[in-house]
């Protein structure tokens, strides 16, 4: 019924010795990672600067502009992770039905850098709390999005380096988001008629949208397709996966729908266990 059939490699995979598979594998990782890591590391720096820039907005003058009270900034803080919950789990459905994650991930970028930049553009608590929710909601497509897109690329031994990787965005967004806030604020107030904190939202934002698109045409989508490998790279790079997840859950030519994805991941005693 073509359930639990076992794979097998390529021929000339099987004919590598261990040394020679793993001086391939070698330089398969280091050709993947110089290609992938930095354009999803500087990726997550942006969707962080992007989420957090209100607290240096609020020390350029955006509470005393739009008239917030206090509870009505805070509430503008929080409303984001609201967005962004309700997003997350929705986001990665989408992202796996149309399978296009270097399409869809650069896109979302390009969304929520606009968002973010018509932040400056909110005159009142009502429009920023709008324009923060929105944020959110968009900006929640990325991590879940890019984790799903490296488990694409990597097996399990290796998703925990690379996890880590991505996860120093978060720490690096931190040292150097309050540099970046400072200069514009310092440096732009009043430029053009425009306030300081206007001008963080649409520089930051801009910048996140001009990234997106150059990230458009640096992702590759999945080893399969991908160009910049050869033929063998190619393979090795499809074979490893596979391997690494063992006997193949289905390998009928038809097409695995949800519901017949979910029925798997329920039969799954794994399943229950991280729950």
């Amino acid at each position: 019924n073509g359930r639990g059939r076992r794979l097998e490699a390529p021929p000339w995979i099987q004919a590598l010795s261990p040394e020679e598979r793993a001086l391939r594998e070698k330089q398969l990782k280091r050709k993947i990672d110089i290609r992938l890591l930095p354009a999803v590391i500087i990726m997550y720096i942006l969707n962080y600067i992007d989420r957090n820039n209100i607290a240096a907005a609020k020390l350029a003058g955006l509470e005393r502009d739009l008239h917030l009270s206090s509870v009505e900034f805070q509430t503008a803080v929080s409303i984001l992770f609201v967005g962004y919950l309700l997003m997350q789990i929705p986001s990665n459905l989408f992202l796996n039905k149309i399978g296009k994650p270097a399409i869809y991930l650069p896109v979302c970028m390009a969304i929520w850098g606009l968002i973010s930049a018509l932040t400056a553009v909110s005159t009142n608590a009502s429009g920023l709390l709008a324009n923060r929710f929105f944020l959110g909601f968009v900006e929640a497509a990325y991590f879940p999005g890019c984790l799903y897109y490296l488990s694409c690329w990597y097996t399990r031994a290796e998703l925990g380096f690379r996890t880590a990787v991505l996860y120093s965005g978060a720490l690096i967004s931190g040292a150097f988001s309050g540099l970046i806030s400072a200069g514009v604020t310092w440096g732009m107030d009043g430029a053009r008629g425009i306030s300081a904190w206007q001008w963080l939202f649409i520089i930051e934002g801009a910048a996140t949208v001009a990234v997106a698109g150059a990230c458009y045409f640096v992702l590759p989508n999945f080893p399969r397709t991908t160009k910049w490998l050869t033929t063998e790279e190619r393979e090795l790079a499809v074979w490893r996966l596979q391997e690494d997840i063992g006997e193949d859950d289905w390998t009928t030519s038809g097409e695995q729908t949800f519901w017949e994805g979910a029925k798997l991941a329920f039969q799954d005693y794994k399943t229950y266990i991280l729950v």
